[in-house]
């Protein structure tokens, strides 16, 4: 009888493929099963929206190594030496005697697997509203490949209107899919502002705005109510609570859940999803657990989290493998959060708390907003980006940042997620001096994230008085505020004149000697086009006396309400 290790892994998209591949490089002789019960192993479920957009061409390309070999049953067995049951659903764990119940998904005929080591890799399924239609024809949820075959077919009918419910990564990704066939789109979002779990309003509002500009329809607050259908049992639009809309196709997008009944069934500790340790031990010892359907540790609060992502899931499987072939010698020390999105010609990303998650946290949460060029103002070809940093008033500790625009988004995020890897404590000071590659073509000599950095060391220290988008907004009317436009007569012409009902137009040059011309009885709102003349504004009233100062962060270019913009 073989001695050699038996380990079956539950679960075959990211983390359950990863682990069985780790295991058998470190311990060729260790005997591993791969359970899956969809169709597809090994497959890129994040690239979906892409599939469906005609970005990615082939579906099989959503599968392939890098050398473009399919990952079947038959390459993971003649590569890897790793035996697939494709179209088997894992249904009865027996803990005490270590056997796992499989079910054949077409015939209902059933199997006993043994084994000494489990991974559980079972990932999340989509959340489903309680609507009446949602069974409809031209109703979606993506999930699986087939879902994204059965869509894609559904666009080619040649329906005219899309409707997609739920703002998040997956729904806004598939609003641009449909974008992109020439479908008209519209976006029905419950909570008041879009992408609520990687943005905060503020920055949101300026997404939105971009976003309704490239014609994407667009509501926040809105409650969906029905689907309805047709005689045929096709949908013909939704039912809101702000009204009726025609569509052809309706894209339900709420979110995602841990798959736990499995873990559940077999007594393991839950709590939203499966507990697991550093180690990413169940609290069964001889049960292992990754991806979509654990609970993670958050780097900056310390507590568990629920962060979906194939990354995650990509890692926790290597991880997995790792300690079933040498003993628990690594750990997974958490998630940050970090997210990226393209929308059109703009990229939004994040990196740990929003302020609002921050808030809810308890933590004394201060923000700053700076936009400005992604590479030196002088060189060809730079675009905006607009960073928000939110961080600890009593630490200075940076707690989370959101970017977006039109710029190098995804290289700034990236530079944090490391720096708060490897400190997770890390400061605006120490953010502030962080030594970033410098060269014309691409970046400045002080980095959007250092400008950021050190914003927010002003606004710590009580240097920097800024206002945001939103209480700007209530104040554009009011008699004991006054605007101060900071720009040159050619910027007012080019851009417009901000609309508000008392303003004053004084270029920064001349400032100090104009001072006077300005009321002390009345609060100071100071405006340019990025905010960049602000807060050096705001110093020269302050020394000429004025105590109501503040300054537009993120400036009236990336003004949301478009409405207040006179052209």
């Amino acid at each position: 009888m073989s001695d050699a290790l038996n380990v079956v892994v539950v679960g075959g998209v990211a983390c359950g493929p990863k682990a069985a591949a780790r295991l058998k490089r470190l311990m060729p002789e260790a005997k591993v099963t791969l359970v899956e019960k969809g169709d597809w192993i090994s497959y890129g479920g994040c690239g979906l929206p892409y599939y469906v957009g005609a970005t990615v061409k082939d579906l099989n390309d959503l599968m392939t190594t890098s050398w473009d070999a399919v990952r079947t049953p038959e390459f993971m067995k003649a590569t890897k030496d790793i035996d697939t049951l494709l179209g088997y659903e894992a249904t009865h764990i027996d803990r005490e005697g270590k056997k796992v119940t499989v079910k054949n998904v077409a015939d209902g005929s059933e199997q006993v697997l043994d084994y000494d080591k489990l991974v559980l890799a079972t990932g999340s399924y989509n959340a489903k509203p309680p609507i009446p239609g949602l069974d409809g024809e031209g109703v979606f949820q993506l999930k699986t490949p087939q879902d994204g075959q059965d869509i894609l077919a559904h666009l080619k009918t040649g329906i005219n209107h899309a409707v997609i419910v739920g703002s998040g990564l997956i729904g806004m990704e598939m609003m641009e899919a449909c974008a992109d066939w020439g479908l008209e789109v519209t976006v029905i979002e419950m909570e008041d502002q879009i992408f609520p779990k990687m943005l905060d309003k503020d920055m949101a509002a300026v997404l939105q705005a971009y976003l309704e500009s490239e014609d994407i329809n667009i509501m926040t607050g809105t409650a969906l109510k029905e689907i309805q259908l047709d005689d045929q049992g096709a949908v013909r639009g939704v039912v809101t609570d702000k009204g009726e809309l025609e569509c052809g196709l309706v894209l339900v997008s709420t979110g995602v859940r841990s798959d736990v009944a499995l873990a559940k069934e077999a007594g393991l500790e839950i709590d939203g999803g499966i507990i697991v340790n550093e180690y990413l031990q169940t609290s069964d010892p001889d049960i292992y657990a990754g991806g979509d359907c654990v609970m993670v540790n958050h780097r900056i609060t310390g507590k568990r989290t629920f962060a979906p992502m194939g990354s995650t899931a990509n890692k926790h499987g290597r991880i997995i493998g790792t300690n079933i072939a040498q003993g628990n010698t690594q750990t997974f020390p958490g998630v940050l959060g970090t997210s990226l999105v393209q929308q059109f010609d703009w990229t939004a990303g994040k990196v740990g708390l929003t302020e609002k998650d921050a808030l809810a946290q308890g933590y004394d949460a201060v923000t700053c907003i700076v936009p400005g060029p992604d590479i030196t103002h002088f060189m060809p070809g730079k675009k905006l980006v607009m960073i928000k940093v939110v961080a600890d008033k009593k630490t200075a500790r940076i707690l989370g940042v959101q970017i977006i625009g039109p710029g190098n988004v995804d290289k700034r995020v990236d530079t944090m997620a490391g720096a708060l890897s490897a400190n997770p404590q890390l400061t605006a000071y120490e953010m502030g001096n962080m030594d970033l590659a410098y060269a014309p073509p691409y970046s400045s000599a002080v980095d959007n994230l250092l400008t950021n950095a050190n914003v927010i060391q002003n606004v710590i220290e009580g240097r920097a008085k800024q206002i945001g988008f939103f209480e700007c907004l209530e104040l554009l009317d009011r008699d004991d505020v006054i605007f101060v436009d900071l720009r040159c007569d050619d910027e007012v012409s080019q851009l417009g004149a901000f609309k508000t009902k008392h303003q004053a137009h004084i270029p920064i040059e001349e400032l100090r000697a104009r001072a006077d011309e300005l009321p002390k009885d009345k609060a100071i709102i100071l405006f340019c086009i990025l905010s960049t003349r602000g807060y050096e504004a705001q110093l020269i009233l302050e020394q000429a006396g004025f105590d109501k100062v503040r300054f537009l962060q993120g400036g009236i270019y990336f003004w949301p309400f478009d409405k207040f913009i006179q052209d």
